[in-house]
C-alpha cells in the first residue's frame, strides 16, 4: 500500500451536507464583525493617534502594549498601598529599550458600560500614563481632556 498523502487538500472542503464553504456569518460593515479584542486595539490606536497629532515626534518613541490583565506583581503592589487593580502601567525608556505604556484590557472592559465609555477610559488611561512618563500635567498632554473629578491632579 503505497498511498501518498497530499500536501494540500484536493479541492474545497465541504460540510457534511455537501453545501460547500460557508461565507462569513456577519458582514464586514456590521460592528459585530470585529471581536472585542480588535475593538479594544482600535481604541488604543485611536487614542495614540489623537495624542500624536499634538506630540508627533514624542509619541513615536513610545510602544503601546495591550495585556489582558496586570501581572501579579502589579496587583500586589496596588493592594499593598490600598489601591484598586491597575488599568494601565508605564515603563520609562532605558538605554536599550523604548518607553512602554501597557493597557490592561479586561479590567477596563469590566468597568466600561458602553462602547463610548470604553473609548473614554482607554484615552484617560493613556493620557495619565503619558503624563506620568513625561512628568507633565495632564492638561498639557491633552488640553481637551477633562476628568470627572474637578479636584483631580
Amino acid at each position: 500500500m503505497n498511498s501518498k498523502l497530499p500536501n494540500q487538500p484536493s479541492g474545497p472542503r465541504r460540510n457534511r451536507h455537501g453545501r460547500g464553504r460557508r461565507g462569513p456569518l456577519i458582514p464586514m460593515h456590521l460592528p459585530a464583525y470585529r471581536s472585542r479584542q480588535e475593538r479594544f486595539d482600535d481604541a488604543v490606536m485611536a487614542s495614540a493617534q489623537r495624542l500624536s497629532e499634538r506630540w508627533p515626534k514624542r509619541i513615536e518613541l513610545i510602544d503601546f502594549l495591550i495585556e489582558p490583565v496586570p501581572s501579579d506583581k502589579l496587583i500586589n503592589q496596588a493592594q499593598a498601598i490600598g489601591d484598586r487593580i491597575p488599568l494601565a502601567s508605564c515603563v520609562p525608556a532605558s538605554a536599550h529599550e523604548r518607553a512602554k505604556i501597557i493597557i490592561f484590557r479586561l479590567p477596563i472592559e469590566q468597568i466600561a458600560d458602553t462602547p463610548g465609555e470604553l473609548l473614554d477610559m482607554v484615552h484617560q488611561c493613556i493620557v495619565h500614563e503619558v503624563a506620568q512618563l513625561w512628568v507633565k500635567p495632564i492638561s498639557e498632554i491633552d488640553p481637551s481632556y477633562f476628568p470627572d473629578d474637578p479636584d483631580y491632579e
